[in-house]
């Protein structure tokens, strides 16, 4: 940013807050969400699944005890009462346990285990039988995992305890189900929002290319126009943006063309007063110095001293005249530009022995010309380039205190593009004036109306200036200037 340039208005502390991606915060909380979801829906099924497996468990727990006795009656008669001498046979549950996963334990009158079994077979991984282990933790007090039911023989003697409960292993293995089933359809969601977050951001694509074009308005383009995008929200705002970049464009032109006039003007000015200033005065101090030294003459031949010392006094005092004649002269129109040209108008302004001292030794000047290129410059854009390299040393030597200065000037060949999208070469100018002194800044002097008066004559060119200030110190000024047509000039009435 140039060291003159305007500060920047305070930013409300609502800009200061994280841009919004809109694609990826929808993407994010849809996917938020369905996880949330999907977990409710996972934990409230396990836990349906627990409470059903409870809720059926004395119904399920008669009708082992009725199929076991029914079993019994077929293997005793109704006088034997050794249960001993024929076991009870707990496959007779195969069939209910395809259906209800149970754990059957019988024990006799003396809480002796005489037989177990828990269906059905099927293997059970551990992260399952993880899972009902957890659902097997969840008590509840009206519904116990564990029924107990007397064993009777065929004469309604009780022989022993029937106790079903939940065989929690393979209910946590149709919960682990059950939650794969979940995460399959979580994917499906997942998949489906990505296939809509496309269209939303081939939707949303115009905002980065409005962004990325604000981004080439504020470096300086001008040819910045936006395609009218198929969403109907946008395309209002890129066709208001189309027709304020090209009223800016239009506003700019006709800005840079009135300081161009302006500077143009300023300069024909200048001319025409050293001109005149050369013509009219210049010719009557000569005259009044040709007159002063006739007199100075008739009053040494007449003996008159006192008139004699006053004829030279006024003889110096035209010389000094004559002398401050040709410094106004000077800054007001460089006669070497007019006579040999730029180069050997800058060799003479960057070697010229006016420069202040620096303790107590003149700064060393350089300049590097380009070999070819400076002869193709319009006589009116000339003028502009000296008083910017004019310009860029007296910053430099006068304000920055500067030991030694680097100019160097070089023409180079830049593209731009224009609204056919064709490329357009273009020729410029290219100064940069380094220095070791002390630039603008905290430790530096404070940008005055050179620096001022430098940008805004650079930006009625056309071109661009950068203000650098390298890690070694000192300032580095970088002009480029377009080369183009001379300005044409209206009829002075």
């Amino acid at each position: 940013m140039p060291e003159n340039a305007a500060p920047s208005p305070a930013i409300a502390p609502d800009a200061l807050q994280p841009a919004l991606d809109l694609q990826r915060t929808l993407l994010r909380r849809g996917a938020l969400l369905v996880a949330l979801l999907l977990l409710g829906l996972g934990l409230w099924s396990g836990q349906a699944l627990g409470r059903a497996e409870r809720a059926a468990l004395p119904a399920t727990a008669r009708l082992v005890a009725q199929l076991l006795h029914q079993d019994l009656a077929r293997q005793l008669s109704a006088f034997e009462r050794d249960l001993e001498q024929v076991p009870v046979r707990l496959e007779v549950l195969a069939d209910l346990e395809r259906r209800l996963p149970l754990c059957v334990r019988l024990r006799a009158l003396d809480e002796r285990e005489i037989g177990a079994h828990c269906g059905p077979d099927a293997p059970v991984a551990a992260p399952a039988r993880w899972l009902g282990r957890q659902l097997a933790a969840l008590e509840s007090a009206d519904r116990p995992d564990r029924v107990r039911l007397p064993l009777l023989l065929p004469a309604g003697i009780k022989a022993g305890t029937i106790e079903v409960g939940v065989h929690w292993d393979q209910v946590g293995l149709a919960w682990a189900e059950r939650l794969l089933l979940l995460l399959g359809l979580g994917l499906l969601l997942g998949a489906a929002g990505l296939a809509l977050s496309w269209p939303v951001g081939r939707a949303l694509r115009p905002t980065r290319q409005i962004l990325a074009a604000l981004a080439r308005l504020e470096a300086g383009e001008r040819e910045v126009r936006l395609p009218v995008p198929p969403l109907r929200e946008l395309r209002e705002l890129t066709l208001c943006f189309n027709r304020l970049a090209q009223r800016w464009t239009e506003l700019l032109a006709r800005q840079q063309q009135l300081a161009g006039r302006l500077l143009h003007t300023r300069e024909e000015e200048r001319r025409h007063l050293a001109r005149e200033l050369h013509d009219e005065m210049a010719q009557s101090l000569s005259a009044l110095r040709a007159e002063t030294a006739v007199i100075g003459a008739l009053a040494a031949r007449t003996g008159t001293p006192a008139l004699q010392q006053a004829a030279g006094r006024i003889a110096t005092l035209c010389a000094q005249l004559q002398e401050a004649l040709q410094g106004v002269l000077q800054a007001l129109r460089p006669t070497m530009l007019d006579r040999f040209g730029l180069g050997a108008a800058l060799e003479a302004l960057v070697a010229q022995p006016r420069r202040r001292e620096v303790d107590g030794a003149l700064p060393a000047c350089t300049l590097h010309l380009p070999a070819q290129g400076l002869e193709a410059l319009p006589a009116d854009m000339a003028v502009h380039v000296y008083r910017i390299v004019q310009e860029g040393l007296t910053n430099a030597v006068r304000h920055g205190e500067a030991r030694t200065v680097q100019v160097e000037m070089q023409v180079e060949m830049q593209a731009q593009m224009r609204l056919d999208r064709t490329i357009d070469p273009q020729a410029a100018l290219v100064i940069d004036i380094a220095d070791d002194g002390r630039g603008p800044g905290p430790d530096g002097p404070v940008p005055g109306h050179g620096l001022l008066g430098l940008h805004e004559r650079v930006q009625a060119l056309g071109g661009t200036l950068a203000l650098d200030r390298p890690e070694a110190g000192g300032l580095r000024l970088r002009v480029r200037l377009p080369i183009r047509p001379p300005v044409a000039t209206e009829d002075r009435t």
